[in-house]
């Protein structure tokens, strides 16, 4: 079923809905498969069914439907795809030229999600129209191999290290709001 158009644009993606589509199976292809599918039984001997049954174990496959974590996890990887910018809209924002925008890419002072040949440049890094002072010090240290989807949440999720007035706040916001960025890039080293 195709995204209506208009839910599209009020989102702020000025793509077609067959084309998001399309792009979204593409981003939930290059998701890395991190959680068995299928039916578990296929991996267990007869022996070790019957043991697991007598003992109380469901083993038959769970259809967790819209609760599925990996269902969630790549509709989230597909909006930060469909949703993300591209290197000339960043370069605009940024004024700065393209290819200054493709080398922070690779120097890991900006983040970007590269399909296809084409980076997709999520806009959580941003606040309004320009970058949020200080990101480039904390995506340098992320380790590279952390999911889009993984970085996402941890960039705009309360973090339990980060309190102002006894609130909790997301590294983004704590950066935001001039946070010590040296703080939050100790704890993303972490990570």
């Amino acid at each position: 079923m195709a995204l209506p158009s208009a839910a599209l644009e009020r989102a702020g993606i000025h793509i077609s809905s067959e084309d998001f589509t399309a792009l979204m199976l593409e981003a939930i292809e290059n998701l890395p498969v991190v959680i068995p599918t299928g039916d578990p039984r296929s991996e267990l001997t007869a022996a070790e069914i019957a043991a697991l049954e007598r003992g109380g174990f469901n083993i038959h496959p769970l259809d967790l439907g819209k609760d599925d974590p990996l269902a969630r996890t790549a509709a989230e990887y597909a909006a930060l795809v469909t949703t993300g910018l591209s290197v000339g809209q960043t370069a605009e924002i940024l004024h700065v030229d393209g290819s200054r925008i493709r080398q922070r890419l690779l120097e890991r002072t900006l983040y970007g999600i590269k399909l296809r040949g084409n980076w997709h440049v999520p806009t959580f890094q941003f606040d309004g129209n320009r970058l949020i002072l200080g990101i480039e010090a904390v995506i340098s240290v992320l380790d590279p191999d952390l999911h889009p989807v993984a970085i996402f949440r941890w960039f705009t999720y309360p973090n339990v290290d980060l309190e102002v007035d006894g609130v909790d706040v997301s590294p983004r916001d704590w950066l935001r709001m001039g946070g010590d960025v040296t703080r939050v890039a100790a704890i993303a080293a972490a990570l």
